[in-house]
């Protein structure tokens, strides 16, 4: 019988650093497909030409091992093998709005994106919004849109019941939700429907997941997860493809090997 060895808490002395090599060790076991012995992960990812050789590297590999590996006598996994994100018959949604300012009362949606995941099947739902007044310079600068853009699109309510049926039995899954749902709570509101679906905020699980980080916005923790320029950043659907790789990593890095649909996971990390 193996022996599975439990992965430690995380550590408030890891750097913005230390959680790119760790995710860098998950990419290459995503890559090879299959478990790998510390020795070789080690060598394979961690160990340089250009550095003496001994013990330091699987010292240094055993401190990176975080929640989404699985530690086995014969080698290292990922638990991602072993359970999906989300669970089976769960279903979440990741979602992103863009707007002409940040005051939900006097500013307007320009661009709503969302991605629903379920028993392994992906919907996209992308859609720029007639914001019924210009859009800000500074905002166009950001995000790229333009009146141009908008102009012809819907208002912001046939959007929304568009939308609703992609909603329906979902956990939501936000970068800062607070200013998402401060837009989209009172204009549902205003549509006869209360949008009071579970939330995970992933900027609350940041500070579970990766203590060691003392800035948890989307860039720095893109840049944390080793993800490279985001595509698409200040575009609803490019911040939403990025806030899903976050939140899958940081899934497996909370739950570490026990099978939680995120709802629970979302609530025992409020608690």
């Amino acid at each position: 019988m193996m022996h599975v060895s439990p992965v430690p808490n995380p550590k408030h002395s890891m750097s913005p650093t230390h959680y790119r090599l760790s995710t860098r060790l998950a990419r290459h076991l995503r890559s090879t497909g299959s478990q790998l012995s510390e020795h070789t992960l080690a060598l394979q990812v961690l160990a340089s030409p250009g550095l003496p050789k001994g013990a330091w590297a699987n010292d240094l590999l055993r401190e990176l091992l975080d929640g989404r590996f699985e530690r086995r006598e014969d080698g290292i996994g990922l638990w991602e093998w072993k359970y999906t994100f989300p669970a089976r018959g769960e279903a979440v949604v990741v979602l992103d709005v863009e707007t002409t300012g940040l005051s939900p009362e006097h500013n307007e949606i320009i661009e709503l994106a969302m991605v629903r995941l379920e028993n392994g099947e992906r919907t996209v739902f992308e859609r720029l919004v007639n914001p019924g007044v210009p859009v800000p310079p500074f905002i166009s600068r950001l995000t790229g849109i333009r009146n141009e853009h908008v102009r012809g699109a819907a208002d912001i309510y046939t959007v929304l019941r568009e939308a609703l049926p992609l909603l329906e039995d979902a956990t939501l899954i936000i970068q800062n939700a607070g200013f998402d749902l401060g837009f989209l709570q009172p204009r549902f509101k205003r549509l006869g429907y209360r949008l009071d679906n579970p939330v995970v905020d992933t900027i609350h699980w940041a500070r579970k997941a990766l203590p060691g980080l003392s800035k948890r916005g989307l860039d720095s923790l893109a840049w944390a997860f080793d993800l490279g320029p985001i595509n698409g950043r200040h575009r609803a659907l490019g911040d939403v493809e990025t806030t899903l790789q976050v939140a899958h990593e940081m899934y497996y890095m909370l739950t570490a090997g026990r099978p939680t649909s995120t709802s629970q996971v979302a609530a025992a990390r409020a608690s």
